[in-house]
């Protein structure tokens, strides 16, 4: 017989709280997808060089999904005062997370680096084991700036796009 008191009762609903969000909590797991953006002029070869794309996936970690964004930075040499930017030359990857439920404000930063990179294409790949990408892509697509110059219709591009990253396996 179960002796039922408040301290048990207590106890045993802290216990079915914790094994609910132990349950409900999502294993952490790679992106099984990469998007990569670059310009129409990176050389086929060079879409699967990091230093020449930005990448896209959506890992789980910590049970939270979240946009990975990576992409390199130039390098800026200081000549007589002035920041003078050499394409030539890319200093280290920069990596943005962000929570999945903020799909616009990763699509904003993906506008922009292409916006400032001059890259206007995308591809979507399959990642297969350790991290390689599959041979051919799966998706692309062409994201010109609307004529007037405005951003706006590019982004809500991306986010439908991003939602392709979204898949469960």
């Amino acid at each position: 017989m179960l002796n039922v008191t408040p301290k048990n009762i207590k106890i045993m609903a802290s216990e079915l709280a914790k094994e609910i969000v132990q349950m409900s909590q999502r294993q952490d797991r790679t992106s099984p997808l990469v998007l990569i953006v670059y310009s129409r002029s990176t050389r086929s070869r060079d879409i699967r060089n990091e230093q020449e794309t930005m990448r896209i996936t959506a890992p789980i970690e910590g049970g939270k999904l979240i946009f990975r964004i990576s992409f390199p930075i130039p390098n800026y040499t200081p000549i007589l005062g002035n920041n003078v930017h050499d394409n030539n030359q890319l200093a280290d990857q920069t990596i943005l997370d962000y929570d999945a439920d903020n799909i616009e404000g990763a699509a904003t930063c993906i506008e922009g680096y292409m916006s400032y990179r001059d890259k206007r294409d995308a591809m979507l790949f399959q990642v297969i084991d350790n991290g390689a990408l599959g041979q051919f892509p799966l998706s692309r697509w062409t994201l010109e700036e609307n004529q007037s110059g405005k951003t706006g219709s590019r982004v809500q591009t991306l986010q439908k796009i991003l939602n392709v990253l979204l898949v469960k396996s």
